[in-house]
């Protein structure tokens, strides 16, 4: 019996996979993607997919499933990380996917249990098809912290072509994203009573010398970043950390740093080499990097054989193709670097995902199976 995809999805939505701390957190935690790792692997099985499982960390699986036609074809991946972000502020029961109105509405409908309703559904449907092209099917983890699960995922016993990545892009391709790199800068002063501060050296007045400099200088450098859609490279301080006590001069000042790159500037370890120089001769104080986390940028050549396929299928079903770039970060990136073609695609709209009233609209998602499944034709026969 096939598969129907707004059922799947109301399954996938019912399985509570909130990912809201990070994977280096070995701490207890409430939910993590093991239950719906156990969920897809029957599924899969199923499906007469060869079911493979990687523990980036206890509890926390990729679930990889291949369809092996011929050892010598090429493989497709479809990727959907299995997490969603938490469910705080939210308007809606997170787990309960109600349908209204020609919407499906939960967390995780958009971002990204949707796109993994439609590839599961696509696959189903293609593998019953005599295509030269042999199907894989990737539930990654720790997606929504940061792209921090596909780091830690294998691929090379799998000689994978190319790789479709579930995000909610309103059904069009995305081929170009930035980097992001979070991470603190640490200064240091000298406590003193609050009576005498000339006795003491302010760190949070260091502090604001560096960002005076990180504002006047660095920021308007990074802006000057050129690559085809986007608006050039930002950074944002985000946090302010210093002081103890209010007649204590404060001995220590962090801020913690939110830069993303377009994919045309050096790569973010290069930036941070540099940064605390540049810093210290520009202001005289001296920092540190703390707690740096970093994923990179996504750029594939729009004449790829993955886009071509994935335009292709959008024009087959009546629409216009809109191959675009974003700011935000995805696996695409990761599996970018490691030397796999990867373009981002999916139902729903990034403005819903991780929303108070989160949602997809059917249509999309019926679009997304029909549109992945023409991609995969598209693909196998070049």
């Amino acid at each position: 019996m096939s598969l129907d995809v707004v059922h799947l999805l109301q399954d996938l939505v019912r399985i509570d996979s909130r990912n809201t701390r990070s994977i280096r957190d070995t701490g207890p935690r409430d939910t993590d993607e093991e239950r719906m790792s156990e969920f897809l692997r029957p599924l899969l099985v199923g499906m007469e997919f060869e079911v493979a499982v990687q523990y980036a960390a206890p509890r926390r699986p990729h679930v990889i499933a291949l369809l092996r036609r011929d050892a010598k074809l090429p493989i497709l991946a479809f990727e959907a990380h299995m997490d969603t972000v938490g469910f705080e502020g939210m308007t809606i029961p997170p787990l309960t996917p109600e349908v209204r109105d020609g919407r499906m509405y939960g967390r995780g409908t958009a971002d990204t249990k949707g796109s993994m309703a439609a590839m599961l559904v696509a696959l189903d449907q293609l593998r019953t098809a005599d295509l030269p092209l042999n199907l894989m099917f990737i539930g990654s983890c720790a997606e929504e912290t940061g792209c921090e699960g596909v780091p830690l995922l294998d691929l090379s016993p799998w000689p994978v072509s190319g790789i479709i990545v579930g995000e909610p892009t309103s059904n069009q391709p995305v081929v170009a994203h930035k980097a992001h790199v979070w991470f603190d800068l640490v200064c240091t002063g000298r406590a003193a009573h609050g009576s005498r501060p000339d006795a003491g050296v302010n760190a949070i007045y260091r502090m604001t010398d560096v960002i005076q400099w990180l504002r006047a200088e660095f920021i308007p450098e990074l802006a000057g970043h050129v690559a085809e859609g986007f608006a050039g490279s930002t950074l944002s301080v985000d946090i302010i950390q210093g002081g103890h006590k209010v007649n204590i001069v404060p001995d220590r000042c962090s801020i913690s740093v939110d830069v993303r790159l377009v994919p045309t500037a050096p790569r973010e370890d290069e930036m941070l080499k540099s940064l605390t120089a540049r810093i210290r001769t520009a202001t005289g104080v001296d920092v540190t990097v703390a707690n740096v986390h970093s994923s990179p940028g996504l750029s594939i050549d729009r004449g790829s054989p993955l886009v071509r396929a994935l335009c292709g299928a959008i024009e087959l079903h009546g629409d216009i193709p809109d191959v675009g770039a974003v700011s935000y970060c995805t696996d695409a990136g990761v599996f970018d670097r490691q030397g796999y073609p990867a373009v981002v695609f999916g139902p729903g709209s990034i403005l819903q995902a991780h929303a108070a009233e989160e949602f997809i609209a059917l249509a999309e998602l019926h679009r997304a199976v029909d549109i992945l499944t023409a991609a995969a034709r598209r693909f196998a026969t070049g």
